[in-house]
């Protein structure tokens, strides 16, 4: 029961992770930035449940909020300036509107699709008996489908051409409607 329940958490904590990342596939990222993604997006996976269960409930709450208030946000904009190029027809290299994926951007990113992370934190403790390993699985799924959907979004990349930055934009949109919906009570 205890594995079945792990790898169902997550699949769900990394449904996010690829939603994004699809839409940065669809944009064309490049190797390095989408490894870093990768990589960060995993990370991230693992070290916030562990930063939820010792912070404990309280903590978690108010600060899950504000950096979930952030990422809708973040994903806003970006989602609104990726349709508001493509409808401009500017002749600009795609990966422009993308966020510096190397800096503070990366971990905003990172951030805002492993915010749900946080909270299962919370109660991870009474859940599984082993936390490292759960949360090393975890970020492996995650990572997993930032890859996947890094992939997936290229290849239909290729395909749509054109249409890559009106759908990347609102599939940000939708994933940031969604994370803001999630902190109204």
């Amino acid at each position: 029961m205890e594995l079945a329940w792990v790898l169902a958490v997550s699949v769900a904590l990394g449904m996010d992770a690829f939603s994004c990342s699809l839409a940065f596939g669809l944009l064309g990222i490049r190797k390095r930035k989408a490894a870093h993604l990768i990589l960060t997006i995993a990370l991230f996976h693992v070290f916030m449940p562990l930063i939820g269960l010792w912070t404990g409930r309280e903590l978690g709450t108010i600060f899950g909020n504000l950096v979930t208030g952030i990422g809708t946000v973040i994903l806003l904009y970006l989602g609104l300036k990726m349709l508001l190029n493509a409808r401009s027809n500017r002749d600009c290299k795609q990966e422009s509107v993308l966020p510096n994926l190397e800096g503070f951007g990366l971990y905003l990113i990172a951030g805002s699709v492993s915010i749900d992370a946080l909270s299962v934190g919370f109660s991870l403790g009474t859940f599984v008996s082993e936390i490292f390993p759960t949360t090393l699985v975890m970020g492996f799924m995650a990572g997993s489908m930032t890859a996947a959907g890094i992939f997936l979004g290229r290849r239909m990349g290729t395909i749509l051409s054109t249409k890559a930055e009106i759908i990347g934009g609102i599939i940000l949109i939708i994933i940031g409607i969604k994370t803001g919906l999630s902190i109204v009570p």
